[in-house]
């Protein structure tokens, strides 16, 4: 191959690249260098990638109402559910994986820490329920509140 066919072939797919990146641009947001800057409930975080907040709402999991819960019971557990987040998010290195888009703009997101997910670990917890879809459960019932 001559040099300029060889320069072209690189630009090419460097910009092929960009192109991509640009069309999904949070397949991986952990190779993107997203991170949580804020932990907003127990299921919703803020990410900050590449100088742009974004707001992730993480999959597997339901977790209780702490903006506008349905009484005292789900308000509380939603708190200690947060805190739990919170708590999880300092505890070691995080993989992001982008799952899609919800209805309200938020990026769907699975979190892992140390290769298990959060979901898994609220859920064990006793903090959340399993969620993938459809209805969402009446917390103040499950908690007979």
């Amino acid at each position: 191959m001559d040099p300029t066919s060889f320069a072209y072939s690189v630009l090419l797919n460097a910009g092929l690249f960009h192109v991509t990146d640009w069309i999904a641009p949070w397949h991986d947001l952990s190779e993107k260098g997203c991170v949580i800057g804020y932990v907003y409930d127990g299921d919703t975080v803020e990410l900050k990638c590449r100088g742009e907040s974004v707001t992730a709402r993480l999959q597997g999991f339901d977790a209780p109402e702490t903006k506008s819960p349905g009484c005292a019971a789900e308000a509380e557990l939603g708190q200690r559910t947060t805190e739990r987040l919170r708590e999880l998010v300092t505890q070691g290195p995080l993989t992001l994986e982008t799952v899609g888009e919800d209805k309200y703009g938020r990026l769907l997101a699975r979190m892992t820490l140390q290769e298990r997910d959060v979901a898994d670990i609220l859920i064990e917890d006793g903090l959340a329920v399993t969620y993938s879809g459809g209805a969402r459960i009446n917390w103040c019932e499950r908690l007979r509140a």
